[in-house]
């Protein structure tokens, strides 16, 4: 076996390994964040669906952050592995953390999500928690796939592991910030109670609002990712990114609802039908998350 096919065996099954070691590390984390539940009566006695989806957003979340430390730059296989265990477990923290952000501020006391998810099992509920975790994730891999510059010179490379530590920190705030004014904004545009209508069970909604969540995150990781060499021209790139969503989102929506469905209203299949159209509700998501892809790229 040529010596360059042997390196590339010993990186993948390295790699892959360390995969299945950071999905452990991952479901034990969401054990510990679920402690009051038992997650094999939830997804095997029950079958609470709404549950299953806000777990799979969560593994989602935490390998979109494997991904991202891939994604950077290699400094050897020794000091990968330290990296990607190191960001698993603070990557689980964020989430965890941003789960908590977006319960207690996004929604307020009111809105309970174990007893949306686990009492009521409401799927709707289930989309927005499993959103909010793979737009964490998002937010991480922005924030780890290129390297920062360093701030402690003197430090030598130590000072540059630091220097993306605090950067990562940063971008994860400055992400949560964001979706926060986002959601906020959107609410108060909105015809319609939107608390009130996950309350009600309308799985349409909930599904709408995953997507805009989604949606903010990928502008935010895109603009956020690969190697810092101006904070200046990063936060620009940002503004870009996300003042072109403010204006193209929106009429996105209006355009994907005129050509696919011109003689209705998407509101109205979404919110004022006795039984809310979640066909609908996928065509507006995808104008979000499709439009949000295309900005991306496109800049």
């Amino acid at each position: 076996m040529e010596e360059n096919t042997l390196t590339w065996l010993t990186h993948t099954i390295t790699y892959i390994t360390l995969f299945y070691i950071s999905f452990v590390i991952a479901k034990l984390f969401f054990k510990f964040k679920n402690r009051k539940i038992h997650l094999e009566n939830e997804l095997t006695i029950k079958d609470n669906v709404a549950f299953a989806v806000t777990a799979t957003g969560y593994f989602i979340g935490t390998t979109i952050i494997f991904l991202g430390v891939l994604h950077g730059e290699s400094h050897g296989l020794l000091q990968d592995s330290i990296l990607i265990l190191f960001y698993s477990i603070l990557g689980n923290l964020l989430l965890i953390l941003s789960s908590l952000i977006n319960e207690k501020i996004v929604f307020g006391k009111k809105f309970k999500f174990y007893k949306e998810v686990i009492r009521d099992e409401n799927l709707g509920t289930g989309f927005i928690e499993a959103a909010n975790y793979i737009g964490s994730g998002l937010i991480i891999f922005g924030a780890i796939s290129g390297r920062n510059i360093n701030l402690f010179p003197e430090h030598g490379e130590i000072g540059h592991y630091v220097s993306d530590f605090l950067s990562l920190l940063f971008f994860w705030g400055l992400g949560q910030i964001i979706i926060y004014i986002f959601l906020k904004t959107y609410k108060r545009f909105l015809s319609y109670n939107f608390i009130k209508e996950i309350q009600k069970d309308n799985n349409a909604i909930g599904i709408v609002y995953a997507s805009i969540l989604i949606s903010v995150a990928f502008l935010y990781s895109f603009a956020s990712k690969g190697n810092i060499d101006s904070w200046e021209i990063a936060l620009e790139d940002i503004a870009y990114h996300l003042g072109l969503a403010i204006i193209l989102l929106p009429l996105s929506r209006i355009f994907i609802e005129k050509v696919i469905l011109p003689k209705s209203n998407l509101t109205h299949e979404i919110v004022n039908q006795e039984i809310p159209n979640k066909g609908a509700a996928l065509i507006e998501a995808f104008a979000y998350i499709g439009s949000s892809i295309i900005i991306s790229f496109c800049m």
